[in-house]
């Protein structure tokens, strides 16, 4: 979510038996009330807070936000049904787990990654929302733009179609400018993300 410090979620660094044999891992307990594309994935992109009690890992016992990758067929996964927002289907759904164990290599980049989930985030936050707000804003405008553009073709008022009326053709143009605009912006930071960059302000 937005308030990433206010996580929930929780994991302990623990030792624990993982196909016959104990080895070094996590406790994991979480509760999502959605994530992207949680009905259908085979892995979940988990954030949670990481502490080690015992100092296993040798730091603190506080290691903060953590991002782990969790195959859904992992004991203990639980993935709900997808939301389905004003009847559009939308694949994104509730997972949760208790005490899930995983091994300690399922943080992604490793132990020593552990704790930086934080930085993780917000380097991957810019061009999520730079690839899938601006695409999904842009598609719904031109949906409309073909939409209000055949009906005004094909609406006959006086044996012409509306859309040659001036009260109609200004309000299409709006629309087909601001169509085209939206178009741009969308091109011009995915652009930026096919070059490596990481377009913060733009996505803002």
């Amino acid at each position: 979510g937005s308030d990433a410090g206010a996580i929930p979620d929780t994991g302990i660094v623990c030792m624990g038996e993982w196909q016959g044999q104990q080895v070094l891992g996590m406790r994991l307990t979480w509760n999502k009330r959605y994530i992207t594309l949680a009905p259908i994935a085979t892995v979940l992109g988990l954030a949670f807070k990481l502490s080690d009690p015992e100092k296993l890992l040798g730091g603190a016992e506080d290691l903060g936000i953590t991002c782990a990758l969790i195959p859904t067929t992992t004991p203990g996964v639980e993935i709900g049904r997808r939301h389905f927002p004003l009847n559009v289907p939308f694949q994104n759904g509730p997972t949760r787990g208790k005490d899930v164990f995983v091994p300690i290599d399922y943080i992604i980049g490793g132990p020593k990654m552990a704790g930086q989930g934080w930085r993780m985030l917000v380097e991957c936050l810019s061009v999520g929302r730079g690839i899938t707000l601006p695409s999904n804003s842009t598609g719904g405008v031109k949906s409309v733009a073909l939409a209000t553009g055949a009906y005004a073709h094909i609406r006959r008022q006086f044996k012409i179609s509306i859309g040659k009326m001036e009260g109609i053709e200004e309000p299409l143009a709006r629309i087909a400018g601001n169509a085209y605009v939206m178009d741009a912006a969308a091109s011009l930071i995915t652009y930026g993300i096919m070059l490596g960059e990481k377009p913060a302000v733009l996505s803002a």
